[in-house]
């Protein structure tokens, strides 16, 4: 059954991959539904399809700005160069539910947050063209006792965004991860109280964490938001693969959603 916490990194989960409309009031607010396809963790074979709802919210000024990219513009901004925060996070999965950890603590979901450095590369607007994306963020789990922190992430990543004639907006990202001790303890480590015949003890270390690339589609027509995303990672050559919960050095997550945007400010961008 869907506890709080998933459903508040559910809804966080599908809302933050999808590129943000260029609409002009200075907020927005709505609200929707979504599917997504996930797998439990990263080199699982164990997939789930979910029904989540999801937010819909837009906030524009001149020193803060928020939308599905995130909280932007609110330490540094400059023609080319952007410091700002990045946000992401990831379902909950339970032990039971997923052979290879059976008898082992769940995995709570989590949310992450921290800086992140935009340079804008190519495009004559800010909305468009590729992006150099430097964030590090610190990753914290929503446990029954209150917030863990997990570990770091440092996620370099080109990002490519274009919007058509007709409206549709579309966004590639493709970058590199890398992740401290904590971090890969939290997911892929193996303590000896939870070792069996089949799952030996196994201590996570400090390093590369694998590649990713993800693609995304998002269109506004009048209210109604639609949005999909598609997300490919490999990781061969991480660190992690020594673990005996990684089955696979493949992982995909696919989702869709759509909002009906109900509110609108009636004053235009400040």
């Amino acid at each position: 059954m869907m506890n709080h916490r998933t459903l508040i990194a559910g809804m966080l989960l599908l809302w933050l991959p999808f590129a943000g409309a260029d609409e002009r009031p200075q907020w927005e607010a709505g609200g929707g539904l979504g599917v997504i396809s996930i797998a439990d963790y990263r080199g699982s074979k164990e997939y789930r399809t979910r029904v989540l709802p999801i937010p819909y919210l837009i906030y524009r000024s001149r020193l803060l700005r928020i939308d599905r990219e995130g909280v932007r513009g609110l330490l540094f901004s400059s023609d080319r160069i952007e410091l700002n925060m990045s946000l992401n996070a990831s379902l909950a999965t339970r032990a039971d539910d997923n052979p290879l950890r059976a008898g082992m603590p769940e995995l709570d979901p989590t949310f992450e947050i921290g800086p992140s450095i935009d340079i804008r590369l190519t495009g004559e607007r800010p909305k468009e063209g590729w992006i150099l994306r430097l964030p590090a963020r610190t990753v914290v789990a929503f446990s029954e006792d209150g917030l863990d922190r997990v570990g770091w992430l440092f996620n370099p990543n080109l990002h490519w965004r274009h919007r058509t004639v007709s409206g549709w907006q579309w966004g590639y990202t493709a970058g590199v991860y890398y992740a401290d001790r904590d971090y890969h303890d939290y997911y892929y480590s193996v303590a000896p109280i939870h070792a069996t015949n089949l799952r030996p003890a196994y201590r996570a270390q400090a390093g590369y964490s694998g590649f990713s690339n993800q693609v995304s589609l998002s269109r506004r027509i009048g209210n109604i938001w639609y949005g999909a995303y598609l997300r490919y990672d490999n990781l061969n050559g991480a660190e992690l693969l020594d673990s005996p919960l990684v089955e696979t050095e493949h992982y995909a997550a696919l989702g869709v959603g759509i909002s009906w945007i109900f509110t609108t400010s009636k004053t235009g961008n400040r």
